[in-house]
């Protein structure tokens, strides 16, 4: 391992260091035996972690890192749970899960903000946070290195559990057996949006010529995706889709929040009848000032309803169901979760923060992002925006 750029010490011989990995810099915890080696889950790391955050509650830094701790509370023993994308995550004690970031993300970061407005806001639909470690290079903004939060057992990814209750809807024929899960989507989404009120302001003329740009930038990028159903569709429709996108120019001055930011059923955890919200890493295909801006509600609200659609393409996809049936229970989920959203606001005294107006051009938006990461990194999830953007320009379904 190449000497680290910075490192924390942590409690009994243990280290978080920062190494250039080749493909990026990278947090990696490090345990000293006869010299410093990469810790590996059972050594010890992750405990260690933890066991810095139940010392000291609160904010505090030291050197580059900064450490906030929301908890006295430690854990013992150690399995790993796997790596994504963006964490190499550690089960420790069958109660708290520790994120190493094996890729950091350029600063800055927009979880520290959004989790610890989250946590002050008494919100308990995200596994609780038990601390965070941020570093910030020289010269540069602060990113997150290191994560701790509640373990939730048996806890099911969002692409499995709505699927599967599509599926289960579908083939019994009764669209409304969806309708409990979506509400209760619904339901935590607004009570999401309502813990992070505190954030609200307006959107500047400069906010809404952006997105607009954006969104155009996008609908240029998904035309030239190359040959395929819903690029064929875009090239042909690119002035319908443009023109949907004129909406965009007129959010000067509607109320934006720090919201989610990539939110879809992918990003939501079922753990028997909890629902969690995680992720708040940002939308990756953002710069990194723009991951911290803050945004429309409805740009979270559009990205789980599109996302609601995605799944029933899924499961057309992998099953012999009915395609109509499927598309019933599809329209009832997609209903039903924002039924549920708009009333549960309203009660919370917030129904201010939702605008539904530009909710179809930013399911359009969601629809040419998926063709442009299937073209650049996954072929063969471009059979949803085939399906996707077709469905969505015929739809004559107002928000």
């Amino acid at each position: 391992m190449t000497d680290p750029l910075d490192a924390l010490d942590l409690p009994d011989g243990h280290r978080l260091a920062v190494v250039n990995a080749g493909a990026g810099l990278a947090a990696t915890p490090m345990v000293h035996h006869d010299g410093w080696r990469r810790a590996r889950p059972g050594d010890g790391a992750a405990q260690a972690l933890l066991d810095l955050f139940a010392a000291h509650q609160g904010s505090r830094r030291i050197g580059r890192f900064t450490v906030r701790s929301w908890t006295p509370r430690s854990a013992k023993g150690e399995r790993p749970m796997g790596v994504d994308q963006t964490n190499e995550s550690v089960i420790v004690g069958d109660t708290a899960v520790v994120k190493w970031a094996t890729h950091l993300q350029e600063g800055p970061h927009p979880a520290p903000r959004r989790i610890t407005v989250l946590r002050e806001a008494g919100f308990t639909g995200m596994p609780t946070p038990w601390g965070l470690i941020t570093w910030r290079p020289p010269g540069g903004e602060e990113t997150v290195v290191a994560y701790a939060d509640e373990y939730l057992p048996g806890a099911v990814d969002g692409w499995t559990w709505a699927v599967d209750a599509v599926t289960s809807a579908a083939g019994a024929r009764d669209p409304d057996a969806v309708t409990p899960t979506a509400t209760a989507l619904g339901t935590l989404i607004a009570d999401l949006h309502a813990a992070l009120a505190s954030t609200a302001s307006t959107a500047t003329d400069a906010d809404a010529h952006r997105w607009h740009r954006a969104a155009l930038d996008t609908l240029e990028r998904a035309c030239a995706t190359g040959d395929s159903v819903c690029g064929a569709t875009l090239r042909a429709r690119r002035a319908v889709v443009a023109q949907e996108f004129g909406i965009l120019r007129t959010l000067a001055g509607a109320t934006v929040l720090d919201g989610h930011g990539d939110l879809h059923v992918g990003q939501v955890l079922r753990s028997g009848d909890r629902f969690t919200v995680t992720d708040f890493d940002g939308n990756p295909v953002l710069t990194a000032p723009e991951r911290v801006m803050p945004i429309p509600a409805v740009v979270d609200v559009a990205g789980m309803a599109q996302s609601l659609s995605h799944v029933a393409i899924v499961a057309r996809r992998h099953t012999e169901l009915d395609p109509v049936a499927v598309r019933a229970v599809e329209d009832t989920a997609r209903r039903a979760f924002l039924h549920a959203y708009v009333g549960r606001l309203r009660v919370l005294g917030h129904a201010g923060l939702y605008d539904p107006h530009p909710l179809r051009a930013l399911r359009l938006i969601q629809v040419l992002r998926e063709m442009i990461y299937a073209a650049a990194h996954l072929p063969r999830w471009m059979y949803v925006p085939d399906a996707a953007l077709p469905a969505l320009l015929d739809d004559e379904e107002t928000p």
